[in-house]
């Protein structure tokens, strides 16, 4: 039990759905009604309501009630922008063939559209011109309801929107002259100019329409003779061009007073009821041919207008030698949907398209997976639906064959290099399983076909893998080369260490000398001892100066030291350390000369028999008496 008797609706919905008992799609039951089922009061099943609503499982329509959404687990596709044009090559009317095949697939599949009424009073004969009055009046209100401001007196009515879509552009253009068309588009659009022998320029919209720095740089660079642009909710990804879009596109138009064409058969197809803006709401100088209509797969089930706008004396005389005028119970047929509360309304059809179309994405994930994501969509007739793993041309000419009129390549609807990624489904098919079998059979056997890839791959990167290991001959060699830079590098110079012979001889020649100045006679000793203490001054200031040459050189070795800091190291510190250890020796033999000369001093003065003269002596006995 719910802690909150309101949680009790969510519950409940949540095991109906787990059930298989509701689906999306599908509507919910009214208020009142399911108040009684689970005797709850009305106010608490409005606030279980509200919540699945803001969860995303539900939603309400006005004068509908609520219905049940798809909850996708899947991130949405995302479609980006061109980064440039593309010129598309022209191959005749060969493109145009294989769109027209095709052509169920862009149209309403069901048979109970625009069909004829039961009982016809009169003999069904074709209407010449522009068509009846009373029909065009109806169709100018519902353009109103668009924010089209268009009168009776210029619109004309069709049975093929495409044929009105030919004379139009024969009629403004010449033959060899540039197309800007925005796609991905219906692919009606630019094969039919590419037949026509126009050369067609295509730039692609994302998500958040078209870079219009692209455009005008394409309208600066190129002849173009005319713009086609694609109309809310257009085929196949059902976008919402936002009015910033539609307003800066009529400035352009505006601007450059180039024609264009509105391309809109499926802005009465949106998700949610809401006002609807279109190119030509916003026309105020009628350079926009608007051309709308309905299309069903059924003989003698569309229904096209047109507002030519400034273009309405061109085109006359091209809509009549084309002889395209609805009869009367095709037009009976038009009046009949597009009255608001009529059974066979377009508002009521566009709730069914979106409930099949949840319905059918609902389907296509629970049985393909991760294999496939959607493009998010507003409306229109068919689900944009992007392949992680693309399909061979063999396996789609196996899937056209079967399903011709439920699915559209990617490659005659957008033309960027990863076209064989995308497929459109359309969304007003009543059974979806047969297809969605037979893709998750093809997509199977292609990933297994990219695995078995993949694995001999790695396979074939395993067993090259110890011809590129480095052998131990070369990593040697590396070692060697890196002592080599080492030992290459320059050296401190060290001074020389005198050796221990050259000290034994200068003590051995120490020692003969003082023997032969104690053998001398005792006459001029006093000489003898003023050279002695001028040879201890001299051998003093030598010692000092030794001393002070090696701190000089301990000096100049460590600003060697510290200027040269790409030296390494250790071969700095081995330097000082065997220059200090150099010094200190020095040190030591002087002080041990300096002694052995006082002993040599005492020896002569012991020997002598005379004492030495001291003048300090007399002038401590002068001062002291």
């Amino acid at each position: 039990m719910a802690d909150f008797l309101y949680k009790g609706v969510v519950d409940w919905f949540l095991d109906q759905m787990a059930k298989e008992a509701i689906a999306p799609g599908d509507k919910m039951p009214s208020l009142r009604a399911l108040s009684k089922q689970l005797e709850l009061s009305l106010n608490t099943i409005i606030h279980g309501y509200e919540l699945l609503t803001a969860d995303g499982w539900i939603e309400s329509r006005p004068k509908s009630g609520y219905f049940v959404c798809h909850r996708s687990n899947i991130k949405p596709a995302l479609v980006l922008g061109g980064e440039g044009l593309r010129y598309l090559e022209n191959d005749d009317a060969k493109s145009a063939w294989s769109c027209l095949a095709h052509r169920g697939a862009l149209v309403d599949q069901s048979d109970a559209f625009l069909s004829p009424p039961a009982r016809q009073e009169e003999v069904d004969l074709p209407v010449l011109g522009k068509g009846h009055l009373a029909v065009r009046e109806v169709v100018s209100d519902y353009l109103k309801s668009l924010g089209i401001k268009s009168h009776a007196s210029h619109l004309w009515l069709g049975r093929s929107p495409l044929t009105m879509l030919t004379q139009s552009v024969q009629s403004i253009t010449q033959h060899g002259d540039t197309v800007l068309v925005i796609t991905p588009c219906d692919p009606r659009l630019t094969t039919t100019l590419q037949s026509l022998g126009r050369r067609v320029i295509a730039l692609a919209a994302g998500e958040r329409g078209v870079d219009l720095d692209l455009v005008i740089s394409c309208l600066r660079d190129e002849t173009i003779s005319l713009i086609v642009l694609p109309g809310q909710f257009a085929f196949p990804m059902g976008q919402m061009v936002s009015n910033l879009s539609l307003r800066r596109w009529l400035a352009i138009i505006e601007e450059t007073k180039l024609p264009a064409i509105e391309w809109d058969m499926c802005s009465h197809l949106a998700h949610r009821a809401g006002p609807v803006m279109t190119y030509k709401s916003l026309d105020q100088s009628g350079h926009i041919i608007y051309i709308g209509g309905v299309e069903s797969k059924g003989v003698d089930r569309s229904a096209s207008w047109c507002l030519a706008g400034r273009h309405q004396a061109l085109l006359e005389g091209a809509f009549l030698a084309a002889d395209m005028a609805l009869s009367n119970a095709q037009q009976v047929a038009l009046s009949d949907v597009l009255q608001p509360n009529s059974k066979r309304s377009l508002t009521r059809r566009s709730r069914q398209v979106w409930a099949n179309s949840e319905r059918i994405k609902a389907h296509l994930e629970s049985r393909l997976g991760d294999t496939v994501s959607f493009a998010a969509s507003k409306g229109g007739l068919s689900l944009w639906m992007r392949l992680s793993i693309p399909l061979q041309a063999s396996d789609m000419t196996v899937l056209l064959a079967s399903f011709r009129h439920a699915i559209i390549p990617g490659s005659l609807v957008n033309h960027d290099p990863d076209a064989n990624h995308w497929l459109a489904i359309n969304v007003t098919l009543d059974n979806i399983e047969p297809l969605a079998d037979k893709l998750a059979e093809l997509l199977a056997v292609q990933q297994h076909k990219q695995d078995q890839a993949v694995h001999s791959v790695e396979q074939a990167s395993t067993e090259l893998e110890p011809e590129f290991e480095p052998e131990p001959e070369t990593m040697e060699q590396i070692e060697q080369e890196a002592d080599f830079e080492l030992e290459a590098e320059p050296e401190i110079a060290e001074p020389v260490e005198p050796d221990e012979e050259s000290l034994e001889q200068e003590a051995e020649t120490a020692e003969t000398e003082e023997v032969e100045i104690i053998d001398e006679p005792q006459e001029g000793v006093e000489e003898d001892l003023l050279d002695s203490e001028e040879a201890d001054l001299s051998e003093t200031n030598l010692e000092s100066t030794e001393v002070s040459e090696v701190e000089e050189d301990i000096i100049d070795i460590e600003s060697l030291d510290e200027s040269s800091d790409s030296k390494p190291d250790e071969l700095n510190e081995k330097a000082t350390s065997d220059l200090t250890a150099k010094s200190t020796e020095e040190v030591d033999i002087g002080e041990m000369a300096k002694q052995q000369e006082n002993k040599e001093d005492k020896k002569q003065r012991d020997a002598s028999s005379d004492p030495l003269y001291n003048p300090m002596l007399d002038l401590i006995n002068h001062d002291f008496g």
